[in-house]
């Protein structure tokens, strides 16, 4: 009887190493889900990399020149995130010109085109103060379709998903660079995440 206990006792070891195996397994797999869901797939020719992910503000409001990823309005009808540069903070002024050119605290933010380009019309946002708990968004190109217009206009707290952090090239898998072309439907001058049917303007 006393011969068998270091038996018995490899035993539980053995059981005890793989249940603790499975527990770890299972946290990576949890861990990786997790991070996979904080991941969007640039579809941006214009964009240097193949995604980008969401880190959380950690109740930190924005700083000018952070990039954000951000749900834009349920009108605009997209059903992926938007991309862009914090440009305007509470507190600034939003002035927009007669040629649709939008200055912030008088400093140029890019012009707002009168009509997208399907043709459809696009109205400047309004001017005034940019009030707590918003941000004017943006983007560096003429094209972009972010707070310049009032389709999109300031948008609040609640709806920026977090820092955007650019995810390294993985050649092996595909994964290098922009994942789509200038040749490619819809996507011609476009440089946010990812295509918007319902804008017709590039983001």
């Amino acid at each position: 009887m006393i011969a068998a206990r270091p038996i018995f006792n490899r035993r539980d070891d053995r059981l005890r190493r793989r249940r603790v195996g499975l527990a770890v397994m299972l946290a990576l797999a949890v861990l990786w889900l997790a991070a996979a869901s904080r991941v969007h797939v640039n579809a941006s020719w214009s964009d240097g990399a193949w995604g980008y992910a969401a880190f959380p503000l950690f109740g930190a409001a924005p700083e000018i020149g952070d990039r954000v990823l951000f749900d834009p309005p349920d009108s605009v009808g997209s059903k992926v995130p938007y991309l862009k540069t914090v440009r305007g903070v509470p507190g600034m002024r939003v002035e927009v010109d007669e040629d649709g050119t939008v200055y912030l605290d008088s400093v140029s933010a890019g012009r707002a085109k009168p009509h997208a380009l399907d043709g459809r019309p696009l109205q400047a946002i309004a001017p005034g103060v940019i009030p707590p708990g918003y941000f004017y968004l943006h983007a560096d190109h003429a094209d972009s379709h972010d707070s310049r217009y009032a389709e999109i206009g300031l948008v609040p707290a609640a709806r920026i998903l977090g820092r955007a952090i650019a995810m390294p090239d993985v050649p092996w898998l595909g994964l290098d660079g922009p994942l789509v072309g200038p040749e490619d439907p819809g996507e011609a001058g476009a440089t946010t995440i990812p295509p918007h049917p319902a804008a017709g303007i590039s983001r």
